[in-house]
């Protein structure tokens, strides 16, 4: 991704002046809106038969490194309902009996920079509320 960020610096400026609370509050729901998009866009790629994999693609919170807001969007089964997606990786790399039909990367691909807009744009919403 790449490309000029308006409002960048007044952007950063303001973020480092909330608290550490709010700060991660902010930016994890702004992420979580981002993540979202790609989300969105993998499910509209992913190839239907019975829709399971489709209705399986989930965005989760992950624990990563302190200072580190990070999500992971990618199928996941439902043990519950004995639904399974195990096939998943087979349908975006294929195999020796069937193509490709790659869906989560064209979906990072595609989105990366409505996500960074996304991310930016749901920040400086959220900031007036919270500099109060």
């Amino acid at each position: 991704m790449s490309g000029e960020i308006k409002g960048l610096e007044e952007l950063i400026k303001n973020l480092t002046d909330l608290p550490d609370k709010l700060e991660k509050k902010v930016i994890r729901r702004s992420v979580r809106k981002g993540a979202n998009i790609i989300k969105t866009k993998a499910q509209g790629y992913v190839p239907v038969r019975e829709g399971k994999l489709k209705k399986s693609i989930k965005v989760s919170g992950v624990k990563a490194k302190p200072g580190v807001i990070a999500f992971k969007i990618r199928p996941t089964g439902n043990k519950k309902r004995g639904v399974s997606v195990f096939y998943d990786r087979f349908v975006e790399n294929g195999t020796s009996k069937m193509a490709a039909q790659p869906y989560m990367r064209p979906a990072y691909d595609e989105a990366g920079e409505d996500v960074l807009n996304a991310v930016i744009d749901d920040i400086k919403l959220q900031l007036p509320e919270v500099m109060k």
